[in-house]
């Protein structure tokens, strides 16, 4: 406690504590309002000090009503986001261990099943069909029929033990998919920029589209987007670092001598190449 409240022994009044449930923020306002109603006066001698008037008294003798309106903490929406945020966690755990099943069971790399940026989409968006799977990024025709219903079943497990029921589609709705406008312009022979100009998108954006593309199967030439002296240099960098998913790592490793965007192209070539050799091997140990 306060010195000065024990010294004056303001501890020992009745209404010693009363409030403590409010915040600091709360009692500000309501502070404020007062002032603002008339009903408490601020001294003006340079220490801002509230002090009662004579309407101040007439409250206190109940000879005049106070109407305050006090917003109460949010609480419950913070409390809601936090339990949100960790079931996302739980299910992203769930699901990077059911990729590791797969990759065992088909000797390969976890990331060659899905990268974890697609495990985080999984988690956060919880498809409940294969039409609303197949629109996460990184998911190709291939991983859909390959993985789609095992993940589905994993999400649809996580959601009933957590009661939380079937939720809303999120399917899209038929408007035309923009990467696809990008990669009708590029196949035109357009640059990056002159799509980017023509689209009134970033750069970073149509490389971005054609990015994820690339993961999806569709045929692009990456020796327009990289140069094949880049293309050398980021697949060091790829083999030196052992990482293939982040971009940091390999923007660092390079000194940022080649932008984002080039090494994110870079990357969706490479793993749709490494999935295309784990499909490959799959399909030769069926036989």
């Amino acid at each position: 406690k306060n010195q000065k409240v024990l010294q004056n022994k303001h501890n020992e009044l009745s209404t010693y504590g009363i409030g403590k449930d409010r915040t600091a923020e709360q009692w500000k306002m309501l502070g404020r309002s007062l002032l603002h109603q008339g009903l408490l006066d601020q001294t003006t001698d340079g220490y801002a000090v509230l002090k009662l008037n004579p309407l101040s008294w007439e409250v206190m003798r109940r000879q005049r009503s106070v109407h305050l309106v006090v917003t109460e903490p949010k609480k419950k929406a913070s409390e809601e986001t936090n339990l949100k945020k960790a079931g996302v966690e739980i299910l992203f755990d769930k699901l990077r261990k059911l990729r590791k099943k797969i990759a065992d069971e088909q000797s390969v790399p976890p990331y060659v099943v899905f990268a974890d940026s697609t495990l985080k989409l999984m988690a956060q968006m919880q498809p409940q069909t294969l039409a609303e799977f197949s629109q996460l990024s990184g998911v190709g025709t291939y991983k859909l029929n390959q993985y789609g219903e095992r993940f589905i079943t994993e999400i649809k497990a996580y959601r009933q033990e957590q009661d939380l029921g079937t939720p809303p589609s999120k399917t899209k709705k038929s408007n035309p998919d923009t990467r696809l406008t990008t990669w009708e312009l590029f196949e035109q022979g357009l640059s990056v920029e002159e799509i980017a100009s023509q689209r009134q998108l970033k750069p970073t954006t149509i490389q971005g589209h054609l990015a994820e593309l690339i993961e999806k199967g569709k045929p692009i030439d990456l020796n327009p987007l990289v140069s094949p002296e880049h293309q050398a240099l980021i697949l060091q960098a790829v083999r030196e670092t052992g990482v293939s998913e982040g971009i940091k790592p390999i923007y660092e490793y390079l000194d940022g001598k080649i932008d984002y965007g080039e090494i994110r192209l870079f990357l969706a070539w490479w793993r749709q190449q490494q999935q295309e050799g784990s499909e490959q091997m799959v399909n030769s140990n069926k036989r």
